[in-house]
């Protein structure tokens, strides 16, 4: 894929800060969370990538998972869609958590056990935990609607009762805090920090848009000299992040070939 102008311009402003989410992004989805794997060649051009860099990565996953994902030093790490943080990897360091979610670890360990409870009538469901409420999985099962459906039935009154909120994304259901946290205000909670000048944000699903939209909002106000969103398209993108979408390109193989030429360019 030819280097866009726009991309060029991005990668010449130093500080720089590249920001990547995992799955479907940097990783294939996989069946299973735990069965997920980084893409042949990632961590190698991600260690390059830190020479030159502000390197993050930014899941939806517990910080402590993402970083056993990928396993390189030298990046921040940021979890739970923001609600984690560590410079570096949090086996090493100290992870930092937003104050307000503290208050909200026991109602989510609640609405998990509720459906724990329910597994073995949830054929193919399965329960991932993080520090502050989990996803609940429903891929694996045979009947993905009613599976999504019974999900549904378990958690909303429970949630409502218990001040959790609950949102739907790629074959799951997450349960989170009701805190206005989400990977577009950690983008630029990244982006005040390390006072970059240009960024680059790339990721897949519905809880990467925030970040998409962030990209836009942070040029627009000036917040950095340039800034770039790609879009890893899958066969069940929503329209709206490739609407949205500075690049696209298809399927995680395709991200990486155009990682590997951001490295290059560096």
């Amino acid at each position: 894929m030819p280097a866009s102008s726009d991309l060029k311009n991005v990668l010449a402003q130093r500080p720089l800060g590249l920001v990547f989410d995992i799955d479907g992004t940097l990783s294939p989805i996989a069946p299973t969370s735990d069965e997920a794997r980084l893409y042949t060649g990632v961590v190698p051009l991600l260690e390059r990538a830190r020479e030159r860099a502000h390197v993050a990565i930014m899941t939806g996953r517990e910080i402590v998972d993402g970083a056993r994902m990928v396993n390189v030093e030298g990046l921040t790490y940021i979890g739970t869609h923001g609600l984690e943080w560590s410079e570096g990897r949090p086996s090493l360091r100290t992870v930092q958590v937003v104050p307000q979610a503290l208050q909200y670890i026991e109602p989510g360990t609640y609405l998990l056990d509720l459906v724990e409870q329910q597994l073995p009538r949830l054929p193919g469901v399965y329960v991932q935990r993080k520090r502050v409420g989990g996803t609940l999985h429903y891929r694996l099962s045979a009947d993905q609607e009613q599976a999504r459906r019974d999900i549904l039935a378990i958690l909303e009154e429970p949630a409502r009762q218990v001040n959790m909120r609950l949102r739907e994304g790629k074959k799951m259901v997450e349960v989170l805090a009701p805190l206005a946290v989400n990977k577009g205000q950690a983008l630029r909670s990244f982006v005040e920090h390390f006072q970059v000048q240009g960024v680059v944000f790339a990721g897949d699903d519905q809880t990467d848009l925030d970040a998409v939209l962030e990209v836009e909002r942070l040029r627009k106000e000036k917040k950095v000299v340039a800034g770039l969103s790609i879009v890893v398209q899958h066969a069940d993108t929503l329209p709206v992040l490739l609407e949205h979408a500075d690049i696209v390109v298809q399927e995680v193989g395709g991200m990486v070939d155009l990682l590997r030429e951001i490295v290059e360019m560096l």
